[in-house]
């Protein structure tokens, strides 16, 4: 494995000029015993049937009593509702605190994930969400068992193109990454598909980007209550992936959210918007496809919904709608956003992706790539495909256009904003082609993912990375970059150069 760094004016692809470098629970009640190191309780072992021998750990945050387990060297409590559950009458309105309990709360399984239709080219990529249900607004959290108070603290957002995905997902795994860069990890769940998204003024004041406002709950959850995981609330990174990272843009815009994160990472996508219009058509026309008006759509069965919002697809969708705060242009919103230590990260291979329809890729023709790119990129961009692709390379030119026009501009765009308005910003790319399906994929959309998070050597990520005897080393090599902008706001040392990207110096550190 190896990196390099890329620097000066906009680059032509292919011809860079590189510098190299080094290389929801249940409730019980009942005593404890033994103190941890964060004032909660060890009560016993069992053993966890994904690793080493785990023990129970207790711990108290503002709403109760936790169980977690301590698995090698780090604590683990999963399904922590930061929320409360959003049934009943509300589904959709904004996230409620969660109500306090009586007793210990099991923490030692998932909460469920949003609905959502399921995706093959997630599964194959993520892993799956596991158990899905209306009462879905939990996290995670993972700590060192050992580490000294106010560590860093990595808050993630799952992708999914706001239709599916979770962070229970086995790609997001965090005990390996919380222990490798010495940081609590949470990841976390908010609602999707219409739940989550849908906008229309029938549903009353206050319910646009539902989604969104799950997470800053989220957030404050963390900001509330992080300190007795060993974790500092002043040094919150936010990150995520696909349409994580965009809800993470999107919510580095506000000041209003200064006081919840102090850093932001964002891998594989950068924010668009519905229009107001756009969104009322689409609930409109779920309310039509339920036969009911759209203010009953808070009493309609979730898996209706879940089915009804197939069925517009791909004519309507649900996603994060300019209104509200989000109503001027990002332009304009990015300049006068909160600077902060940024990373942007994409892959060489995003449009590959969007080629994955089975477990299987199969071979791709002309005309289902032409088609591909006109749905992803209009008829302009199709045509303009039709007279460059090379007859007997339609994946690899149509993924192409797809990478720069939907990622790598969109990115540096991104990061000429943000470094203009004052943040500190650093740019990577990761290259090294997956040797799944004969390469095909390449360094496809979100494969780097499980590497950060070391969970690539799982069992559900056997045909990405099994046959790469270079995965475990570039897996390192990202964590340690990474673990080190978490701790100081920046991925270089002294013998890992990485300058910060300008305008005027686009320097891009890429993963080969």
């Amino acid at each position: 494995m190896s990196t390099a760094a890329v620097s000066g004016p906009r680059f032509p692809r292919g011809g860079n000029h590189c510098l190299p470098s080094p290389g929801a629970g249940t409730l019980t009640d009942g005593p404890s015993a033994g103190r941890s190191d964060r004032g909660g309780t060890v009560t016993g072992r069992g053993q966890d049937t994904r690793g080493p021998v785990a023990e129970s750990v207790e711990i108290d945050v503002r709403a109760g009593r936790l169980r977690g387990r301590r698995t090698g060297a780090v604590d683990e409590f999963l399904g922590v509702p930061y929320a409360a559950a959003p049934v009943g009458p509300r589904r959709l309105r904004p996230p409620e605190p969660a109500p306090a309990w009586v007793g210990v709360r099991d923490a030692t399984r998932f909460g469920a994930a949003s609905p959502q239709p399921g995706s093959a080219r997630a599964r194959v990529l993520q892993g799956d969400p596991g158990v899905t249900g209306e009462d879905c607004l939990s996290l995670n959290v993972w700590t060192p068992a050992d580490a000294p108070p106010d560590l860093p603290v990595l808050v993630w957002v799952h992708g999914g193109a706001f239709t599916n995905g979770a962070g229970s997902v086995p790609a997001l795994h965090g005990r390996l990454l919380s222990e490798a860069a010495s940081a609590v990890v949470v990841t976390v769940n908010y609602r999707l598909g219409a739940l989550g998204f849908a906008c229309h003024d029938s549903l009353g004041a206050g319910t646009a980007n539902l989604g969104l406002r799950d997470l800053v709950a989220a957030l404050e959850w963390v900001h509330e209550n992080v300190a007795v995981f060993g974790g500092d609330p002043g040094r919150v990174t936010l990150a995520g992936e696909s349409a994580g990272s965009m809800c993470v843009a999107l919510l580095s815009l506000s000041p209003a959210y200064r006081h919840l994160f102090a850093q932001v990472a964002l891998h594989s996508g950068v924010p668009s918007l519905q229009s107001p219009a756009a969104s009322e058509r689409a609930v409109e026309a779920l309310a039509t496809r339920l036969g009911v008006r759209v203010s009953a759509l808070r009493s309609v069965p979730g898996a209706h919904i879940l089915t009804a919002t197939r069925d517009i697809a791909p004519d309507h969708r649900f996603w994060p709608t300019a209104t509200g705060w989000l109503a001027s242009p990002l332009a304009g919103l990015q300049s006068a956003a909160p600077a902060r230590p940024t990373l942007i990260s994409t892959t060489a291979d995003e449009g590959t992706f969007f080629f994955i329809d089975d477990e299987w890729p199969e071979d791709v023709s002309r005309d289902k790539a032409l088609s591909v790119v006109t749905a992803m990129l209009g008829p302009d961009a199709a045509k303009r495909y039709a007279e460059a692709a090379q007859p007997a390379r339609p994946l690899s030119t149509a993924a192409a256009a797809i990478t720069e026009r939907l990622y790598t501009e969109p990115a540096d765009r991104w990061a000429d904003r943000a470094a203009t308005a004052g943040s500190t910003v650093f740019r990577a790319e990761y290259a090294h082609p997956s040797p799944a399906w004969e390469g095909r994929l390449g360094a496809t959309h979100t494969v780097d993912v499980p590497l950060l998070f070391g969970t690539f050597a799982a069992p559900e990520f056997a045909v990405l990375y099994e046959s790469d005897v270079r995965a475990p080393e570039l897996s390192s090599t990202v964590r340690r970059a990474w673990s080190r902008f978490l701790h100081t706001g920046s991925p270089a040392t002294a013998g890992y150069p990485w300058r910060p990207w300008s305008p005027d110096d686009s320097c891009l550190r890429r993963f080969l």
